[in-house]
């Protein structure tokens, strides 16, 4: 009887031990489960916050074991570009590299990019040389400038300058404008992305096209 007394009562103090041992795990598991869920919900925080302080440009990282006096340089980048109306205008090149002295400046090699209006007509330009200041939102475009659009109007010109927040490209060079109208020549011009407005400048010239030929 004693025996079986004591071994009653073993067992009993193994399974109060037991169930003591359970019950710190179980509070353990809680604990650790809250601390994973508050991690989660800051990590989510903090890439919210992160995401809306992202600049309009993405510009080009610094890597730092890079020379502080070599320009930073990368292979076929794509460029992501905001205007004043939150649209996405995309840039890619051959070649980009931040400026050795202003690191607002990338200059890009035979840049070409798109950009959608809202009437969802697509314009598209390229060109072999680019400078890009995120500073001043400006795109500036050199040698053999060409902008296409989606209405089959095509632009040509040798520098322009788009203004990013405006929406407004403008050249100072001899432009020539092709369409299925006809061919329009001048010399300098303002382009309203915005409102689709082509203003022509320095004596412009028009030939027409019909059925017979070109009329000038």
């Amino acid at each position: 009887m004693q025996d079986k007394t004591f071994h009653k009562s073993w067992l009993k103090n193994i399974e109060k031990r037991n169930n003591k041992h359970l019950n710190k795990i179980n509070i353990y598991k809680s604990i650790l489960k809250f601390i994973l869920i508050l991690l989660i919900i800051i990590t989510i925080f903090i890439i919210y916050k992160w995401g809306q302080k992202m600049p309009d440009i993405e510009l080009l990282s610094i890597n730092k074991e890079v020379n502080l006096y070599q320009p930073d340089t990368l292979v076929s980048p794509k460029l992501l570009i905001k205007n004043n109306r939150n649209q996405p205008i995309t840039i890619q090149a051959s070649e980009a590299k931040k400026d050795i002295i202003n690191s607002n400046l990338i200059i890009l090699k035979k840049p070409n990019g798109h950009y959608q209006l809202s009437n969802k007509k697509n314009i598209y330009f390229y060109s072999t040389k680019g400078i890009l200041n995120s500073k001043n939102n400006l795109l500036k475009l050199m040698e053999s400038v060409e902008i296409k659009s989606s209405d089959e109007i095509h632009l040509t010109t040798s520098n322009i300058v788009y203004n990013i927040k405006t929406n407004i490209i403008n050249g100072e060079d001899i432009v020539k404008l092709d369409g299925k109208w006809g061919i329009l020549k001048g010399v300098g011009f303002s382009y309203n992305l915005e409102k689709s407005i082509i203003n022509i400048k320095g004596r412009p010239k028009l030939t027409l096209y019909n059925n017979k030929g070109k009329i000038k």
